[in-house]
């Protein structure tokens, strides 16, 4: 199954599937609603009409181009970076959709959607839609908040019947988070790996997690798979996963891991 396939065409069967689009970005399908999750789907942030950003050449192209989805229920977005939160991707998706992330993340970002369009959300603050819960969590890329005390970049926590999924937004570790997600047990666990040093700060590109921290967070609460991301986009910004792969093997030997590739899909 292709993945414009997987958005656009009714469900054959209840399971839940879980397309990769490169990055940190996913579809989330189960029967006949379907999620995007920080879909980048088009080249705005190299391109000279959009941000201009000659480091950030993309290593592959778009799985998709916005204008071919014809079936959409929600994007959700982590946080306002183009890489995330892309206006060439969601103002050319052609369906009716909400899009549902912090207020500050959509009023710093470029994007102009119709208000009916939005839908903000808050920490903790679980949403019921179809089969999906969805909770926001805090992502402090590098601040947990705005300079208000507004929630910003946000992780999602999306449970569907049994099956627990988490994805974490771009951030690094804060007080609280691992005590936080101890309590539940995750089937899937998606996270960025590509971390951050003195180089990329003074380039001004807010870093993540990196592998080993991941890997430390693996030891520390009940995940089925850990699935990187977050390290094939952009070459400037980006991530060896055998490295990730070592650090497990060292912290985390029964962890076991899923090493997704561009347009693969996971069925649960």
């Amino acid at each position: 199954m292709k993945i414009i396939d997987l958005i656009n065409q009714p469900s054959v069967d209840n399971s839940l599937k879980i397309g990769y689009l490169g990055q940190s970005g996913y579809v989330l399908k189960k029967n006949n609603f379907t999620i995007l999750i920080d879909p980048y789907l088009s080249n705005f942030i190299e391109d000279s009409s959009g941000l201009n950003d000659k480091r950030m050449k993309r290593n592959f192209a778009p799985m998709i181009r916005p204008e071919e989805i014809n079936s959409i229920d929600i994007v959700l977005c982590t946080h306002a970076h183009y890489d995330h939160m892309d206006p060439w991707t969601l103002e050319n998706i052609k369906p009716n959709y909400k899009l549902y992330c912090s207020k500050t993340a959509y009023i710093n970002n470029q994007v102009s959607l119709s208000k009916n369009q939005l839908k903000f959300i808050e920490w903790h603050k679980s949403i019921n839609i179809g089969e999906f819960q969805i909770t926001p969590y805090a992502a402090a890329h590098y601040h947990k908040a705005d300079e208000n005390g507004n929630p910003d970049c946000l992780s999602f926590l999306i449970t569907i019947g049994d099956i627990k999924l988490f994805f974490w937004g771009d951030g690094i570790l804060y007080d609280q988070i691992i005590d936080n997600l101890s309590m539940h047990h995750f089937n899937m666990f998606f996270a960025p790996i590509n971390g951050r040093d003195w180089f990329r700060e003074k380039e001004g590109i807010i870093g993540n997690i990196n592998s080993r921290e991941l890997a430390e967070i693996c030891s520390k609460l009940n995940i089925d798979y850990v699935v990187p991301n977050h390290y094939d986009l952009f070459d400037y910004n980006s991530e060896i996963p055998s490295h990730f792969i070592n650090y497990l093997q060292k912290l985390a030997p029964n962890q076991k891991v899923q090493i997704m590739q561009q347009s693969e899909i996971i069925i649960l």
